[in-house]
């Protein structure tokens, strides 16, 4: 036993897992990743087939500074494909595309919103509010503050394509804390973003010339999505981040790998030094000193029921998403949208299933054959699963035959890739951030367990990245404690 007393097992090969023990490694710290599947990633994933590129998760991500670190530690700067930060987005309204309105000028002139519902945006900021001594949901927030007409045609479309979630369930402090806070702390969410973006404010890293800083888009200091990091993505696709972390792991991964079960053990002369006991599918049994799940929360608390049952119960409280990718390629001849821009989202009201489609070959060169044009759409409401679970070749010729109408295609797809989940993305609903308060409370008091994953702190994969390296350093550090 004594030759796992400094060993960690990660269980997941996620970005959230490989990011771990990537770091894990750097710290020195030897590791074991365990995988069920046989590729790592988890929810990143691209297909290279008959020359599409095919992505399953996210298609243009934004990059912040610890993934843009990460991407030079990897020597990926030469594959790495800025997109463009000023590309058109469009919102479906009345089965029209219109652009949508991330900008002053935007805004005036967009034909989604009425003049009432611009005027209380465009003056917010001579205006003080302050919000309820309760968490209120995302729709209750945007009423209260702009109006119904602005929940429906501008919110809504974008957080269903953020968050996969619902307005009415997503929790203020749950998923937008800052916002919660620039209110109360300065009656105005405009004068709160202005005070925010002057602190943030911060010179270039030490080791880091102009030259080699991130890329990034052009600002003009208007527009929403000037003030966020650069989006982007890697001429193979982005799951060459997911892949390069997994080489540089190398042999310190097992595919094909799931899990049984996880026991608590004691060392033999009955200390009180706990260990973990991992049964693999295949009958296989490894003991660690130090056990990281980087899985989804219903993983964790399955593996978790017997030796944390309240900690379990909380893990599987939290609700998740389900997801319906669905990548159809075409003949240029057959689209008669000219698809300049990132693609367009659609208002639940709108009364489709279709959630939001990203014009794929528009946003990234190389990615289809000359003379194609390749389109990612996803799906939820109503086929992810249950009881109105829809078969994939189904849920794609619901997909393609509403983009067929909005964007004028004839004819069937001359290549497909469909992917879908139940449980895709965890719902940072109204009691969500309570909830992992009370999960971190509770897992103090399992010794050296650790949880990483999207359902924590922030699903982007910015944010999962800074998490499991959270996790590696508090680990190292207690490690460190114990040889001092």
């Amino acid at each position: 036993m004594a030759g796992y007393r400094e060993k960690a097992v990660v269980i997941g090969a996620g970005i959230s897992g490989l990011a771990c023990a990537y770091r894990l490694r750097q710290l020195g710290v030897p590791c074991l990743v365990l995988e069920a599947k046989d590729r790592p990633g988890g929810l990143i994933g691209t297909i290279r087939r008959n020359g599409f590129l095919f992505e399953l998760g996210p298609q243009c991500p934004r990059f912040p500074d610890s993934v843009w670190r990460l991407v030079r530690e990897l020597n990926l700067e030469n594959q790495f494909v800025a997109g463009d930060a000023k590309a058109k987005r469009y919102i479906l309204r009345h089965g029209r595309l219109h652009a949508a309105p991330f900008s002053p000028a935007g805004l005036v002139t967009t034909r989604l919103a009425g003049f009432a519902a611009k005027f209380r945006i465009l003056t917010e900021v001579f205006r003080s509010s302050h919000p309820p001594q309760h968490e209120e949901n995302l729709a209750e927030f945007v009423r209260r503050k702009f109006g119904g007409e602005i929940l429906d045609n501008l919110v809504d479309p974008v957080i269903s394509t953020v968050f996969f979630g619902d307005a009415q369930k997503i929790g203020m402090e749950s998923a937008f804390p800052a916002l919660v806070k620039w209110e109360r702390e300065y009656g105005s969410l405009v004068r709160g973003a202005i005070r925010a973006r002057k602190n943030q404010a911060k010179p270039m890293m030490p080791d880091e010339s102009p030259e080699e800083a991130r890329p990034s888009a052009k600002r003009s200091g208007l527009r929403v999505t000037d003030s966020l990091p650069s989006l982007g993505n890697f001429r193979p696709g982005l799951a060459t981040l997911p892949e390069k972390l997994a080489e540089e792991l190398g042999g310190e991964i097992r595919y094909k790998a799931g899990i049984a079960s996880v026991a608590q053990i004691q060392n033999g002369n009955g200390a009180a030094k706990t260990y973990r006991e991992i049964s693999l599918s295949s009958g296989e049994k490894i003991t660690a000193a130090h056990l990281i799940l980087a899985v989804p929360a219903y993983v964790a608390a399955e593996l978790l029921g017997n030796i944390a049952p309240e900690l379990a119960s909380h893990l599987k409280s939290i609700e998740y998403a389900p997801m319906c990718a669905v990548a159809s390629a075409y003949e240029r001849s057959q689209v008669q949208n000219r698809l300049e821009g990132f693609g367009f989202m659609v208002p639940r009201r709108e009364g489709l299933q279709t959630i939001c489609t990203f014009w794929n070959s528009s946003l990234f060169p190389n990615r289809v054959p000359e003379g194609k044009v390749l389109i990612t759409s996803f799906a939820g409401r109503g086929m992810g699963g249950g009881e109105r679970d829809v078969q994939e070749e189904d849920a794609a010729r619901v997909v393609e035959a509403e983009n067929a109408k909005i964007l004028g295609i004839s004819g069937e797809p001359v290549d497909r890739v469909v992917w879908k989940d139940a449980r895709a993305l965890p719902q940072y609903n109204v009691g969500h951030a309570q909830r992992v308060a009370k999960i971190h409370d509770l897992l103090r008091a399992l010794p050296n367990v650790y949880l990483a994953g999207n359902y924590l702190r922030g699903r982007s994969i910015g944010e999962c990245v800074e998490t499991a390296y959270g996790v590696a350093e508090d680990l190292h550090s207690r490690l460190r404690d114990k040889d001092i």
